[in-house]
């Protein structure tokens, strides 16, 4: 029994000899530089978000990471796979072109964290302070992503054995060709988002209104990127991408900015009879809006509605009524609740929202008018029924030509 524990324990001592002198061996066949790019690139690998975040919280953060973390990946397969095949020079100078595009990433996005504190406009959202972009900093972000893309080039090209001038010149000029040959698809939102930074036309949090596709969009500006401009669509409540070139040959409606202390001025039509006067109209639109301010505070309870004669229809008055907002980011929930104040009090009051018909009115073509009680209101109303019957089809007018001959 002594001799068989005798056995396995010089056995198990033989392995363990065996598996320290292995690793010894592979210890030192990676040599300390390979151990220190291995043990650096786990640590940033583990610390890549962290990083990321707080360099630019707000400004695809997902893809950042993964680019990082991608790169490391190569980084500590490169080296692993040196050490085994023995110091294979190609793998190797891959490894290290791959260190300094590592380097080069991680370097644009340090410097370009201290353009947008030293340059960045500061605005506070949701209690949480953020930097958005401004024309200095997005000019100055993208110079530096060129000459760091240059030297990163470069130092590859070095890094690979093409020392001389003209092999290095080369490589740029072809990349310099594919560039020159698809600018027209990148080059102009570009140069448009820095245009739009440095006139300030919208900023992040504006709201605007334009035309797309023949529809008004009523939005709110998210972020102004190098391409395009992300907006909050704020009538269907989703996200609306919209290129730069393009928003710049919109006819844009800046809702944010306000052309007097007052606020926005938003009008409301409604169509009318001609029965009610403009007293009746504005007493009624008053009583509807204090009881919309009894409920709500959006309005600027300060000023008074404006009632007016926007126009005078064949059957119908238009009316506009003006009010003042500064909560423009609500300004489709404020019209729809405005709109349903003024329909409750229209009901009580007795005065219809619904445009009047051709029936409703004097004209009333089955009906036979005596030749002596013709007044001159009556030929007005023929007069008004005769243009109505040109507009319609031709089968429409035979029919009502008839009702007009029997009635004279």
């Amino acid at each position: 029994m002594t001799g068989i524990i005798g056995v396995n324990s010089s056995g198990a001592l033989l392995y363990n000899r065996r598996m320290e002198e292995t690793l010894s061996a592979g210890l030192a066949s990676f040599g300390n530089m390979k151990l220190f790019i291995l043990s650096a690139s786990c640590l940033l690998f583990i610390a890549a978000k962290p990083i990321c975040k707080w360099l630019n919280d707000d400004d695809g953060l997902a893809t950042r990471v993964s680019m990082m973390r991608v790169l490391n990946a190569l980084i500590v397969l490169g080296v692993l796979t040196d050490a085994l095949l023995h110091n294979f020079e190609l793998l190797s100078k891959l490894t290290q072109s791959l260190i300094v595009i590592y380097f080069g990433v991680l370097g644009s996005q340090i410097i370009n964290f201290f353009i947008r504190q030293r340059f960045g406009r500061v605005r506070v959202s949701k209690n949480q302070k953020q930097i958005s972009d401004t024309y200095s900093s997005r000019g100055l972000s993208l110079f530096v992503a060129t000459v760091t893309t240059v030297v990163v080039i470069v130092s590859c090209l070095r890094i690979l054995g093409l020392n001389s001038l003209l092999e290095a010149g080369g490589a740029i000029g072809i990349i310099g060709i594919c560039l020159a040959m698809t600018q027209a698809s990148w080059a102009p939102d570009i140069i448009s988002g820095l245009i739009i930074l440095n006139s300030r036309l919208c900023e992040e949090g504006d709201v605007i209104q334009f035309n797309m596709d023949g529809q008004p969009i009523i939005a709110s500006i998210f972020k102004t990127k190098i391409f395009h401009t992300e907006c909050l669509d704020l009538s269907n409540n989703h996200r609306l991408m919209v290129r730069n070139a393009k928003l710049r040959d919109f006819g844009l409606q800046n809702l944010s900015r306000f052309a007097s202390a007052k606020g926005l001025r938003e009008r409301l039509l409604f169509n009318i009879g001609y029965e009610h006067d403009l007293t009746a109209v504005t007493k009624m639109m008053q009583r509807a809006f204090a009881n919309c301010d009894k409920d709500h505070e959006f309005r600027e309870a300060q000023y008074e509605p404006e009632v007016m004669v926007h126009e005078t229809g064949d059957y119908a008055v238009t009316w506009a009524v003006f009010y003042y907002i500064k909560d423009v980011k609500r300004l489709l929930r404020i019209k729809q609740t405005v709109r349903s104040y003024i329909l409750d009090e229209s009901i009580r009051s007795g005065i219809s929202l619904a445009t009047p018909s051709l029936q409703q009115n004097e004209v009333s073509l089955g009906t036979h008018t005596p030749i002596e009680n013709f007044t001159p209101e009556t030929f007005d109303s023929k007069k008004r029924a005769n243009e109505v019957v040109a507009q319609q089809t031709p089968a429409s007018q035979t029919a009502s030509a008839d009702a007009l001959n029997k009635q004279t």
